[in-house]
Order: C-alpha cells, then structure tokens, then sequence
C-alpha cells in the first residue's frame, strides 16, 4: 500500500494521507485512514462477488 495525497473515494475529503486499493478488476481506489477500514470492506466483497460471478460463468460455458 502506498501513501499519496488527493480525495478519499468514500468520504470525499482532501488528505495527505491516502492508501490505495485494488480491486480485482484492475480498478484502484484510493481511502483516507478514516475510512480504511469501510473501504477495505467494500472492496473484499465486490472482489468475492465478481470471483463468484466468473466462476459462475466458467460453469455454464
């Protein structure tokens, strides 16, 4: 994780203090340390439900 300043995607604050995170898409996003925590949440479930989803596609092809 890398620190960088600019607006935290879920609160829309400006801060210096910035982590970035993946999602398995390829789409970054980028959290203030005040809604790390959230976000971290918000990403690991729509990275599992998007696993899910492409393994649900592999089945029916």
């Amino acid at each position: 994780m890398e620190n960088k300043h600019g607006t935290c995607d879920w609160c829309k604050q400006f801060t210096d203090n910035l982590v970035r995170l993946d999602y398995v898409d390829g789409i970054s996003n980028h959290s203030c340390t005040g809604c790390h925590d959230l976000a971290k949440i918000d990403v690991r479930q729509f990275n599992l439900a998007e696993l899910a989803l492409r393994a649900k596609q592999t089945r029916l092809n």
